[in-house]
């Protein structure tokens, strides 16, 4: 059996494997960024056009923030827009909760008009809605 010297010996780099695999995900990582960032930025877009939805509907005499009929067009919209890649009950469940959430701002504006303090959860928002809700009429 040969000897070798200790310098002759190639000892692994234990962090070349994690250099290549940081290196090759980088500029995945950093199209995710750019993607979240606009991911954000659209969301803003989205509760500046729910707050003008909010004053139409108040000037309208509209009295509720939630409309349960558009909701379900959007849920049903935006699954028949998927590619598939992202499971159906995830992207419904992130579209329900971005649905609440608009729904608050719109509460919050429609409590600041009226001088009230926000609606601090979804809860708040819709027992907002439920007190705005007329009473059935009995006839």
């Amino acid at each position: 059996m040969p000897e070798h010297d200790e310098a002759d010996v190639v000892q692994p780099d234990a962090g070349a494997p994690a250099d290549r695999t940081a290196a090759a995900l980088a500029p995945l990582r950093e199209r995710i960024d750019a993607i979240d960032h606009e991911i954000v930025a659209l969301l803003n877009e989205r509760a500046q056009i729910a707050l003008e939805i909010g004053r139409v509907k108040e000037q309208t005499g509209r009295r509720t923030v939630r409309d349960p009929q558009r909701e379900t067009e959007v849920l049903e919209r935006v699954t028949s827009a998927s590619a598939g890649l992202f499971p159906e009950p995830e992207l419904v469940a992130l579209y329900r909760k971005l649905i609440a959430a608009t729904r608050r701002v719109q509460h919050a504006q429609k409590r600041a008009a009226a001088g009230a303090e926000p609606a601090r959860t979804e809860a708040d928002a819709r027992a907002a809605d439920a007190a705005a809700q007329p009473e059935p009429r009995e006839e």
